[in-house]
């Protein structure tokens, strides 16, 4: 991305080794924490390739990027950056409202603002985590203080449950049958309608084109969230040219890593988390 472009949109810009960072001033006083009720100054990204990505203050990290390509010179970046926040804080409240209705206490982290909650049936215990988006999953799961994990994603929409009973019967039948414990019945749940805004797994894309090349200019970026005990991690990456790429780790408090590497010397995702936060590999999970 054309660095004057960035600098038009009043961002300051470094390049550190081919790692492009840009640092926004947050002038109006609108970006507040409200739990906190401390005032948002300014907020960082890494440019990777098309993309804004959030990588501080906490409040910010895991937020849905900007795409520079729908941006011009005329635009006013605080004021996406400011809608950024409104957006989570109106799902925050709206995901609050609708567990407190279940009977279920929110809990909201006041340096994240990452809402999660928490579930006993039986000898589980299920701690749920929503998305900035208020999309919520189960973030862990445990049987009589044994960590269980499954390989299909445990996605799900909170208001297609009626009462408690409902949510509470869905995440027992799902981790019931893993543990090898009987389960009740899923609730029914009505056909959802196709997801036009999907990401894409790299198996599904090997599947499909695992015979097939890229092209050597053609833009590439990757991204993955991995559980690193109680913590969500974000690992994200662009092609710069043929093999050589531009990596980024972040976590709740920001940045955790951001270096240009070559395809053939990358280790890996989970092996470069595990060497990062020096976290034995078998504790890294993927989130799907």
């Amino acid at each position: 991305m054309d660095r004057a472009f960035l600098e038009g949109l009043g961002l300051t810009v470094s390049d550190v080794d081919g790692v492009v960072e840009a640092e926004l001033e947050l002038n109006s006083g609108l970006a507040l924490n409200p739990l906190t009720r401390k005032a948002i100054e300014r907020v960082s990204f890494t440019v990777l390739g098309d993309r804004l990505l959030y990588v501080g203050p906490p409040e910010f990290v895991g937020a849905q990027p900007i795409n520079l390509a729908f941006l011009s010179a005329a635009s006013r970046l605080e004021d996406l950056v400011i809608q950024t926040l409104n957006d989570h804080l109106y799902q925050l409240e709206r995901r609050s409202s609708e567990l407190a209705a279940l009977g279920i206490s929110p809990k909201v982290d006041p340096s994240t603002l990452q809402l999660g909650a928490e579930l006993e049936r039986g000898p589980f215990r299920f701690s749920l985590g929503a998305s900035r988006a208020g999309q919520f999953r189960v973030v862990r799961c445990l049987r009589e203080g044994h960590e269980l994990t499954i390989n299909s994603p445990t996605v799900f929409e909170l208001s297609e449950f009626r009462d408690r009973a409902a949510l509470e019967d869905f995440l027992y039948a799902m981790f019931g049958d893993i543990a090898g414990s009987p389960s009740p019945p899923p609730r029914p749940k009505e056909e959802a309608p196709p997801e036009l805004d999907v990401s894409l797994s790299m198996k599904s894309l090997f599947e499909a084109f695992g015979d097939a090349l890229v092209p050597p200019r053609s833009v590439m970026e990757f991204f993955c969230e991995l559980k690193v005990g109680d913590e969500t991690v974000r690992f994200a990456a662009a092609r710069l040219q043929g093999r050589t790429f531009r990596g980024l780790l972040a976590g709740p408090k920001g940045k955790i890593w951001a270096e240009r590497f070559e395809l053939d010397e990358f280790p890996g995702i989970r092996a470069l988390v595990s060497e990062l936060m020096n976290v034995p590999i078998e504790q890294i999970e993927v989130v799907e």
